[in-house]
């Protein structure tokens, strides 16, 4: 299955290359990485939250695996998992950027599940004869398909697209302008 997300692109792969120690790498990163599942009012108890990172998870020694903490829609934001792996220059992330999320495979099962039934109709009607109703079925089987997969589709590969220019644009940031310490 996974093999066939990275087909279609929802599933891809990041390299990228930072000019640090993997210990100062995370150090610089951390304040900018709020912990997971903190806020039990989601996106409305961001508003009382003291943390406002960008990113939202798990930063250590050997790995990272993060999210986007977008102001609109978080359904299509993707999963960023990758390993922190020293190099002579530095360290470099290997990982990917995972798009498949529960909303896309319901959506996609959902239409599955119609086109089914569309197909199981026209090879059981009673007269097989008339193609007159050929048409219209063709119309009732791709439109939902187009709605319930084709959309969800485009709006996950244009946030993975977004999201990859994010995550090297913010990270060369993070690593270039350490956070700066905070008075209490």
């Amino acid at each position: 299955m996974q093999d066939l997300f990275r087909r279609l692109r929802l599933i891809t792969p990041i390299t990228l290359e930072f000019p640090l120690s993997p210990d100062q790498f995370v150090q610089r990163l951390q304040p900018h990485v709020a912990p997971p599942y903190t806020n039990p009012f989601g996106r409305l108890g961001r508003i009382f939250s003291p943390a406002v990172a960008p990113y939202t998870g798990i930063v250590k020694a050997t790995a990272i695996r993060i999210k986007a903490r977008g102001d609109g829609s978080q359904i299509f934001l993707p999963l960023i998992t990758a390993t922190l792996t020293p190099v002579k220059a530095g360290v470099r992330l290997d990982g990917e950027l995972n798009g498949v999320n529960f909303t896309l495979l319901a959506a996609a099962a959902f239409h599955s599940l119609f086109l089914i039934i569309g197909l199981f109709s026209l090879a059981f009607k009673n007269n097989p004869g008339r193609l007159s109703d050929f048409p219209i079925l063709l119309l009732m089987l791709l439109l939902p398909g187009v709605v319930f997969v084709g959309i969800p589709y485009v709006k996950a590969r244009r946030s993975m697209q977004q999201t990859a220019y994010d995550l090297e644009r913010d990270l060369f940031y993070f690593v270039e302008r350490p956070a700066q310490p905070t008075m209490q």
